[in-house]
């Protein structure tokens, strides 16, 4: 995720210039922050650019001092080799929404205690974020922010939107077509494409048919990219005019280079993504539902996405109301909500059958050996 979420320092001025925003919201009464004032720290595994240190500062001083222990990691691989470690004791963890499942299996995140953060009221209404944030029926978090990989074009060169995931398959764009290297996400997109009951728990047919579509699209594939410049540059020089693509983030910069690159949602479900805001047993205490309340208020969110380029959690009405820019909402999937179908088309990611398979049959098709 740091990937998606890498900024330039120009956002880190802009942040710098609107840090006010937040503050009225997260000012307390002097006798609520003398009632924190025991309160042992809080301590976040997160991921840059979710918590820059004004940000923490902030708050610290608005909650009676109590400290913020922010840890950065890069990684989900990170996320799991910190807990397991025991290095950090984290109250509060970061990660995609895919690995619930895997974190409360290992006893690190307990139950999410929604009735003390009432700002979840402020979430999108067609972001169905329940279901991939819980386990066997339980919450177990929050989202604090998502994000679709979505089918890419340059629509100098391909006049129709494109509405289908098999458009990769056109012979038209051989050589001319571009993915990205994660055997988590790709496999999903393919198996959508082939027409799987559950791309995420796929029989051994399908699995079939998913290898069979690599092999196919292999021929069609130009340059399997690894990361988002290396995107925007096969899109900018001409050599790619279609694509699953990482994030919209590459639409827009290459909008910004004078490109004419889109996106489209295609029918049969664009994967999506969510990061979840999840507690572990260790950090059920109020303080800490107070501050994740706070992360999700309108001016917290406001700010976190003009810093970053995230969805957040907002409408887009909220987000002009809490100083969002229309370039800066059109910059987002957020306009893309007001579509009536667009609850429906988004396949959040989930934590798939069988992880080592899927990366066996994912190096298979990078070496050409499927």
């Amino acid at each position: 995720m740091s990937e998606k979420m890498s900024q330039s320092a120009t956002r880190r001025t802009i942040l710098k210039a609107g840090g006010a925003l937040a503050a009225t919201s997260l000012l307390a009464p002097a006798i609520i922050r003398n009632a924190w004032a025991e309160e042992e720290p809080i301590t976040l595994l997160t991921w840059e650019t979710y918590h820059e240190p004004d940000w923490v500062a902030e708050w610290e001083a608005a909650n009676g001092g109590v400290k913020i222990k922010p840890v950065v990691i890069s990684s989900l691989d990170e996320v799991f080799a910190q807990l397991q470690s025991g290095a950090v004791k984290p109250d509060v963890v970061y990660s995609e929404a895919s690995t619930a499942g895997r974190l409360k299996k290992a006893g690190q995140i307990g139950p999410f205690d929604i009735s003390k953060v009432p700002n979840v009221a402020n979430i999108l209404p067609g972001l169905n974020w329940k279901e991939p944030l819980s386990v066997d029926g339980t919450l177990m978090g929050i989202p604090l922010h998502w994000g679709t990989q979505p089918l890419q074009y340059n629509a100098d060169q391909i006049k129709e939107p494109p509405t289908t995931w098999g458009d990769l398959w056109d012979e038209t764009y051989k050589g001319k077509v571009t993915t990205f290297d994660d055997a988590t996400v790709n496999l999903p997109m393919v198996a959508l494409y082939v027409g799987a009951k559950d791309p995420f728990n796929l029989t051994e047919e399908e699995f079939t048919l998913v290898t069979d579509a690599l092999r196919a699209l292999r021929q069609q594939v130009r340059v399997v990219t690894r990361g988002f410049d290396d995107a925007a540059t096969l899109y900018a020089s001409g050599e790619a005019l279609i694509g699953y693509c990482h994030n919209v983030a590459v639409v827009n910069s290459l909008k910004k280079k004078g490109i004419n690159s889109k996106y489209s949602l295609p029918k049969e479900g664009t994967p999506s993504w969510i990061e979840g805001t999840f507690v572990t047993p260790k950090g059920q205490r109020d303080i800490v539902y107070k501050f994740l309340n706070d992360t999700m208020s309108l001016p917290w969110q406001a700010r976190f996405m003009k810093f970053s380029g995230s969805n957040g959690i907002l409408t887009g009405a909220d987000a002009l109301k809490a100083g969002l820019t229309e370039e800066e909402l059109q910059n987002t999937n957020i306009p893309d909500s007001e579509d009536p179908n667009f609850k429906d088309n988004l396949v959040f990611l989930r934590e798939p059958e069988d992880v080592e398979r899927r990366i066996q049959i994912w190096n298979d098709f990078l070496a050409g050996t499927l």
